[in-house]
């Protein structure tokens, strides 16, 4: 594959010394409520953090039949994946805030292209091992963009799938989807030396047709092809050395608009184009951990990161978006006074990237422009030995210089901070609250996009409408006031069970948050809305038994532009999800049933929504949609062997989103999977 990756001599050699690894059989994996974030390497308790955080284990079998990265964040509450289910037509919802206001992370680098109808997080579920979900800004430690909050991905390395007394191992999966016409094979080799592991892996599917539970099927057809090599180098006992090269290859027959279910050749408006989407991802990770030195725990990141994006499209022409990230990151945690009244953990550091754009030929929205950012931050988390309290302040000085040719330089220097208290009054309660700042520079496509919108043929009276660049555009910010509660109970009802309850009310108050505004006929552009809020409930209980376990979660969300009053388009309805899980007896086989319930949208159909004919999104109706599966982990003499049938909508619910875009109808799913 040529000019596949631009490798260091550093990187190449620790790939050919990994080149005679073989495979061997994984160890069994539990339900983690750890957050590890990769690239900060902060941990924390999804339980114990005074926010809500949700720990998505890919392991667990609703999760080991998803053919997009964007599929494994379904049945969150408070979390939707918006679009018509194609790979690059996914833009993930928070709190209502869309693709601008969530960072989305994998293993610490910054994903994403930021399209409106154009967006996804491209990395094939079976190279990932943990999602954690951060349901609140995280401003202090991840930088801007976290309005809403955080979704990290986390991808799988060789100690994940190996066990305690193996060194080489190889894994062959296959994965069907009926709903998505979908068919894909995954193959990975990983191994370990006494200074030395690895993994390379490679996964490839064919997705097709999307069928909806109106009925009609989204026109598509993708074939996507994934590597990654991933090696971690020993140095000494106290200095690590990470490579890591992802690529990711999607070439799509799809609509202009992927995000929308069908094509509109009438003018040319959303006409089928062919798309190619190519992504290579090169990060460099060197770590020095010295056990004798509670104040040194520092890492380096190098990252390299380019999306390519290639449309053909009929009657217009060929047309290509470059977007390239090069940067470095450093950061250092320092344990202080550790055996004192008041422990102190430092969390400090500095980054640095410049993001260019690039277009060439027909392209819309993607101008050639160029941002250089910088940052450094600062947290405090201080626990009191001899009182149940745990304070966390932090800090974050944030500086942008965005350019384009023709127009003046725009920097935007920013500080924003946070705080939290946690109190653990007994062994069973905790309380918290937290403040948040946080805000996001506008994008290179809302500042300086000048392409057309769209057009509309006429003999008499054709209409071309073009965005208007707009370099004055503010950026937006936000203050999170969050409060709630957690209860932790074991040997509740029975011997061996426990049982965990948390509920949180958070407030938003939103300035300048950026939308686009129509101005017909001719002329589109980005504008502030000066004040608007967002406010709501999250809540999960969490219960565990020998004999099953069961969780069900709640979100309710509303937002309303504080000028118009209207409702914010991009919040969606209460949403409840319910999750049981039954290990049947000893055999190693486990069945589950999950079931998603929602709200109608007729509270906020007075929104404000700017669709094709201008008018507010139509209330759509609640609905309920129940997922049932079956699961093998295998044991004794098929211990190498894992398989997972999934039926999702299995009574073929028709259902919308709020932006009346159809949903998935009755999709059978398999995974079959050897492993030795």
């Amino acid at each position: 594959m040529p000019r596949f990756f631009r490798l260091s001599s550093c990187s190449l050699a620790i790939a050919l010394v990994l080149s005679s690894a073989a495979i061997a059989d994984p160890t069994s994996k539990s339900h983690s409520d750890t957050l590890k974030v990769v690239g900060s390497r902060t941990t924390i308790d999804s339980f114990k953090h005074p926010g809500v955080v949700t720990v998505i284990d890919a392991s667990m079998p609703q999760k080991q039949t998803a053919t997009t990265a964007g599929e494994m964040l379904q049945h969150i509450p408070g979390v939707t994946v918006t679009g018509a289910s194609r790979t690059n037509g996914q833009n993930i919802n928070i709190r209502g805030y869309d693709q601008y206001g969530v960072l989305i992370l994998i293993d610490g680098i910054r994903q994403g292209i930021k399209g409106v109808h154009f967006n996804g997080t491209f990395l094939d579920p079976a190279l990932i091992k943990k999602v954690s979900v951060i349901r609140s800004p995280a401003t202090s430690l991840m930088g801007g963009e976290a309005l809403g909050g955080v979704i990290a991905y986390q991808t799988v390395d060789a100690a994940d799938l190996l066990a305690k007394d193996q060194n080489f191992g190889f894994r062959v999966s296959g994965f069907g989807a009926t709903g998505y016409h979908s068919t894909g094979l995954e193959m990975s080799v990983f191994g370990r030396t006494e200074h030395l592991d690895g993994i390379f892996a490679f996964s490839k599917r064919k997705v097709g047709n999307i069928y909806h539970g109106n009925g009609s099927e989204a026109p598509n057809d993708e074939a996507i092809n994934n590597l990654m090599l991933k090696t971690t180098a020993y140095l000494s006992d106290s200095q690590s050395l990470t490579t890591a090269l992802r690529y990711f290859n999607n070439r799509a027959l799809e609509p202009r608009m992927a995000n929308q279910s069908a094509p509109n050749s009438n003018m040319n408006i959303n006409p089928m184009i062919n798309r190619s989407t190519i992504q290579r991802d090169a990060e460099l990770t060197y770590r020095l951990q010295p056990q004798h030195l509670d104040w040194l725990d520092a890492t380096t990141q190098l990252y390299y990161s380019e999306i390519n994006v290639s449309d053909d499209v009929r009657r217009e022409g060929y047309g290509s978006r470059k977007q390239a990230t090069r940067g470095i990151k450093l950061e250092n945690r320092s344990q202080l006074f550790t055996h004192s009244p008041a422990a102190h953990l430092l969390t400090y550091g500095v980054e640095s990237y410049q993001q260019q754009q690039i277009p060439k030929g027909v392209i819309r929205s993607f101008p050639p422009a160029e941002i250089n950012f910088s940052s450094g931050w600062l947290q405090d988390e201080l626990t009191l030995r001899d009182l149940p309290v745990t304070l966390l302040a932090g800090t974050r000085f944030d500086r942008y210089k965005n350019s384009r040719e023709n127009f003046a330089d725009r920097e935007v220097k920013n500080w924003s901070s946070s705080g939290a208290v946690t109190v653990n009054p007994t062994d069973w309660l905790m309380l918290f609250g937290a403040y948040h700042q946080a805000f996001r520079t506008p994008t290179l496509a809302e500042l300086y996009n000048d392409s057309i919108h769209f057009s509309i043929p006429s003999k008499w009276f054709p209409v071309v409408n073009r965005w208007k660049p707009n370099p004055n555009l503010k950026p937006e910010s936000n203050v999170t006031r969050e409060a709630g509660f957690g209860l932790h109970f074991d040997d509740l009802l029975t011997d061996s069970d426990s049982m965990k309850l948390k509920a949180s009310y958070f407030h938003i108050d939103a300035k300048d948050r950026i939308t686009s505004e129509v101005k017909m006929p001719f002329i589109s552009t980005y504008i502030n809305i000066p004040r608007s809020k967002s406010w709501g409930w999250d809540a999960s209980l969490d219960y565990q038994h020998p004999w099953f376990d069961w969780n069900l979660a709640y979100n309710r969300t509303r937002g309303i532009n504080l000028d118009t009053r209207k409702f914010i388009s991009s919040i969606n309805p209460d949403t409840v999800t319910s999750r049981l899980n039954v290990p049947i007896a000893n055999s190693g086989l486990s069945t589950g049933w999950i079931v998603t319930m929602a709200e109608n949208t007729k509270f906020m159909k007075d929104n404000d929504a700017q669709n094709s004919s201008r008018k507010p999104n139509k209330p759509q109706a609640g609905y309920a949609v129940h997922d049932f599966y079956l699961s093998y982990r295998g044991q004794g003499r098929f211990k190498s062997v894992t398989t997972t049938a999934v039926l999702g909508n299995a009574f073929n619910k028709a259902y919308y989103s709020p932006q009346a875009i159809p949903q998935d109808g009755r999709n059978a799913k398999l995974l079959i999977s050897y492993q030795w």
